[in-house]
């Protein structure tokens, strides 16, 4: 049976999300067209912003693949998967996903695709508090990636950073993401480089650089709001109400903070107590973690076979 062939969707620390391509060869089989009508539906609920039913529809196309045993397909859907997991803070979702990914990319000798789901298992040792874990994972990801992926080589550089962050290793952090920001303007992903600033700004608000935070969190929120990138913009608009804070604008602060929260509640995200004080590294919708989403991929049918 003719396999479908995910084209690879650039995304951030979170979620970029592309139409489907066009698709061409021969018509598509009963199996196929399940397949395919579950991840059309998943594409548009996330389009929308709508996560825990875009991980639905994910997870039912996921299952007609293994119907169809198409090994490209599913790999296709792990990604997806344990990519929306990271989002809504689903460790275990999120690990086995990425998990199973990364040994089906091993066997198909996918390379590009096995790079991914390492990048997705770092993000959940980081997002654990594994940070020495973390570390090491994205400095072996940013070695790989080096020369011959950009896009990677920034989420493993943002990664390096928090990690370093979480780790007390200020200097290190600055390094990384200030070598992430310039590799991340050469990208045409404003969502890869508003995941860069927003973590820079993050960085600089924790060492009272309260102007230069500001600068890197207004353009980082310009740049999600003209993407419609929403659990980006959330995360933007939270940083932004604390910059606020400390410049004694308690009134902007609270009306940040609730547009923030209005757009959480609409992609099933889960954010802190109105005044609570995140760790250092935290869910992604807490100030102090953006990484690009490990993976998110569109469907399109391939001609090869398995």
């Amino acid at each position: 049976m003719a396999g479908w062939k995910g084209r690879v969707a650039r995304v951030i620390a979170g979620l970029v999300l592309t139409g489907l391509m066009a698709c061409g060869g021969p018509a598509l089989t009963p199996l196929q067209s399940q397949y395919q009508r579950e991840t059309e539906r998943a594409l548009r609920y996330h389009a929308r912003g709508e996560l825990p039913r875009a991980l639905a529809a994910y997870q039912e196309s996921l299952r007609w693949a293994e119907i169809a045993d198409d090994r490209p397909a599913m790999l296709t859907q792990e990604l997806n998967i344990g990519a929306l997991a990271l989002a809504l803070g689903d460790w275990a979702l999120a690990e086995g996903s990425f998990q199973r990914a990364q040994s089906m990319a091993a066997a198909l000798s996918d390379s590009a695709d096995e790079s991914r789901a390492r990048l997705g298992l770092a993000q959940v040792s980081l997002r654990q508090g594994r940070y020495d874990d973390a570390r090491r994972a994205f400095q072996q990801a940013l070695d790989d990636s080096r020369g011959r992926d950009v896009a990677a080589t920034v989420v493993a550089l943002n990664g390096l950073g928090l990690a370093n962050q979480a780790l007390g290793q200020t200097p290190a952090a600055l390094a990384a993401l200030a070598e992430a920001e310039p590799l991340a303007r050469t990208q045409d992903d404003r969502r890869l480089l508003a995941a860069t600033l927003a973590n820079r700004g993050a960085l600089a608000l924790r060492a009272g650089e309260v102007e230069s935070a500001k600068r890197n969190l207004e353009e980082a929120v310009a740049l999600d709001r003209a993407a419609e990138n929403l659990p980006g913009l959330a995360h933007d608009l939270l940083l932004l109400a604390r910059v606020r804070e400390r410049q004694g604008g308690a009134s902007a602060a609270q009306e940040l903070d609730r547009r923030a929260r209005t757009i959480l509640q609409h992609t099933g995200q889960h954010p802190q107590p109105s005044g609570a004080n995140p760790s250092p590294v935290s869910e992604g919708v807490n100030p102090g973690v953006r990484l690009r989403q490990a993976g998110l991929k569109s469907a399109k049918r391939d001609s090869s076979s398995q």
